[in-house]
């Protein structure tokens, strides 16, 4: 009988650790939350006529100089664009740097690099990740990750 009640003291230990980790994973995970909230990527143009600052919702602000409004208009649209590009990229390595840093199980910086090497072929100087390798957060905050 007081092996089964050792057992039993193991388990509620156990549990009460599991616990314990699931309620700290929970707080990093609001804190990563609060900071992907706060985060602003701006990029502006190689002639700086235009300047786009972006979140992780989207664009947030698009501002023109006077230089800008003296393109043609298909010299501004792709001026606009690559800008856009610029910033949207930006914020997206932002928050995946946020996230690997309360995940570090995961591949995500990799793979936004990855990603964004293969749409508009920036360097990435990374080392690449396996794509087959797509199981990189815990099942459980129970098991820790493990």
């Amino acid at each position: 009988m007081p092996a089964d009640l050792d057992d039993l003291q193991r388990k509620l230990e156990a549990l009460k650790e599991a616990g314990r980790r699931a309620e700290e994973r929970m707080g990093d995970f609001g804190r990563m939350r609060e900071q992907i909230s706060e985060l602003q990527a701006t990029a502006t143009s190689a002639d700086r006529s235009v300047t786009v600052t972006a979140s992780p919702g989207g664009v947030t602000g698009i501002q023109f100089t006077q230089d800008a409004l003296r393109q043609s208009p298909a010299q501004l649209s792709s001026t606009v664009l690559s800008t856009l590009q610029q910033a949207v990229a930006e914020a997206a390595r932002k928050q995946a740097e946020i996230v690997q840093e309360y995940v570090p199980e995961s591949n995500v910086r990799e793979r936004v690099l990855r990603t964004q090497d293969e749409l508009f072929g920036a360097p990435t100087n990374q080392p690449q990740a396996d794509p087959a390798d797509d199981d990189d957060f815990p099942d459980s905050f129970l098991d820790g990750g493990r």
